[in-house]
């Protein structure tokens, strides 16, 4: 009789789905804050960005609108010192001025469409990267140069500006509040599928470095340096 041979078969190990990804941004200059400082403003703003199908468990407007308030240094309309058109920045719970994750990532899929013709190899460039590319912060702290973190706005800054009305183009007054030279790391999840790779996102950042982050853009503000960019 022959004698049995056991053979033992092993498993290779599952090829992880996700790579992962530490990026540090250096802002150079001024970077200013996009969220409005009164409660019918950001009302108004959620309300812009609801769907027009709502889903079926879709959290009321009035939740939202209580959540950010509660993140936000508001005004009170009734004051006679009220300003309208006023944006400044979120925070946290240990009162750390923030930046929102949504924000970096509609930046780095804002920055994919303007560098898909450098990759005419990917088709529908923007796309791949919009369904393969995630911020997985939500609120993200900002740091001063020495280290610590933002606790309030360096200042504010007024600006004049021409806008449309049904009247036709009228002059306002906006403010924004920003912070000098912040610092931030996030950490992005990268689809593992080898259709977006590293130097697809290093040419985002790339041209994103000069396009700018945050408020004021048109104005060279939100400009910005990669100090760390690491698998982890």
């Amino acid at each position: 009789m022959a004698k049995e041979i056991k053979v033992e078969v092993k498993s290779k190990k599952k090829e992880a789905i996700w790579k992962i990804y530490k990026l540090g941004f250096q802002i150079d200059g001024l970077f200013g804050g996009q969220l409005p400082r009164s409660e019918t403003e950001i009302r108004a703003m959620l309300e812009h960005r609801m769907p027009t199908k709502k889903p079926e468990d879709a959290i009321p407007v009035e939740e939202l609108v209580d959540k950010v308030v509660s993140q936000v240094d508001v005004q009170d309309e009734d004051d006679d010192d009220y300003i309208p058109s006023w944006s400044t920045f979120k925070h946290n719970v240990t009162n750390t001025l923030v930046y929102e994750g949504r924000s970096v990532r509609g930046h780095l899929k804002d920055c994919a469409l303007q560098v898909q013709n450098f990759h005419k190899d990917v088709k529908n460039f923007r796309s791949k990267v919009v369904n393969r590319l995630y911020v997985m912060d939500d609120l993200i702290p900002l740091y001063r140069e020495d280290g610590e973190p933002y606790k309030e706005v360096v200042d504010t800054e007024v600006r004049y500006i021409q806008v449309m009305t049904r009247q036709g183009p009228r002059s306002a007054i906006k403010h924004i509040d920003y912070v000098m030279n912040p610092y931030f790391e996030v950490t992005i999840k990268l689809l593992n599928d080898g259709i977006i790779n590293m130097s697809h996102i290093e040419s985002i950042l790339e041209y994103g470095s000069v396009h700018g982050m945050g408020a004021e853009r048109s104005q060279g503000w939100g400009r910005y340096e990669i100090k760390q960019f690491v698998e982890v």
